[in-house]
């Protein structure tokens, strides 16, 4: 029974870890071909916000996004499905 459910958390875990990971490196390689895309031309931060001096903002935002997911997806998780269980648990009574 314990054997179970250490397997089953760590693929959880694992399966998180790896989709925020897949997410970041997405982002990385797409913000990496702007820059070389932009190599040539300067960053015009100040006409067009879009634009930073490590890379395009929502590639930015996407690696960001990728490495919360990574960080904090499983915590989030588990207590989602806590407070589930949690609701469940109280309402047998």
């Amino acid at each position: 029974m314990v054997k179970k459910i250490v397997a089953r958390e760590g693929l959880i875990l694992l399966g998180i870890v790896i989709v925020g990971l897949a997410v970041y490196f997405t982002g990385r390689y797409f913000n990496n071909l702007y820059l070389i895309q932009h190599q040539g031309v300067k960053f015009k931060v100040i006409q067009n916000m879009k634009y930073s001096l490590v890379g395009y903002t929502p590639y930015i935002r996407l690696m960001s996004f990728g490495s919360s997911i990574a960080i904090f997806g499983y915590p989030i998780v588990g207590s989602v499905r806590f407070i589930l269980w949690a609701i469940g648990m109280l309402r047998k009574k």
